[in-house]
């Protein structure tokens, strides 16, 4: 199993535009408590408007077929953000 750290850099407080992020990433039985272990301290070191707007997500890649409702992971784009 491969877990990806995401960072949802997001315009408001709704987080409803918000540009994804890869920030990390773990491989193996234990990735997805390595990935949780994490976030809290970089929730943590954000300023407290950044965590009202911005979040950072562990999601899991399986190995394992998906169903055919699975939609498709979302691109990641490589950009430069400036805080």
């Amino acid at each position: 199993m491969t877990v990806f750290l995401l960072l949802y850099l997001c315009a408001d407080g709704t987080r409803t535009d918000c540009q994804v992020v890869r920030a990390d990433s773990w491989s193996g039985p234990y990735a997805y408590e390595q990935c949780t272990g994490v976030v809290p301290g970089l929730t943590k070191a954000m300023t407290a408007s950044n965590r009202k707007r911005h979040r950072f997500v562990c999601e899991v890649q399986g190995n394992a077929a998906e169903p055919a409702e699975h939609k498709a992971p979302r691109a990641f784009i490589h950009q430069s953000f400036r805080m």
